[in-house]
């Protein structure tokens, strides 16, 4: 609990934050990207409900929520889509 505390008492700044927000947000973002690339089902089912809601960028909403979402739908896929 000591350790924790001690961790927890040091200084950050905003930058040092917002920069260690962006290292790990890069595996997220790999991962879904290899994740829409390989389920490209997953890509149409959204593309095909977003299509009434946006039908000029469907596709690339489509392809930008499944990579979003990736790491997530790998979790359950079948929940969103029920």
């Amino acid at each position: 609990m000591t350790v924790l505390r001690r961790v927890l008492s040091r200084r950050a700044s905003v930058a040092a934050m917002i920069e260690t927000a962006m290292w790990l947000a890069i595996p997220y973002l790999l991962i879904g990207l290899v994740w829409a690339f390989f389920d490209a089902e997953q890509v149409r089912a959204i593309e095909t409900a977003l299509q009434t809601r946006l039908p000029a960028g469907a596709e690339i909403a489509a392809f930008v929520q499944t990579t979003l979402l990736g790491p997530l739908l790998l979790l359950g896929t079948d929940l969103c889509m029920a």
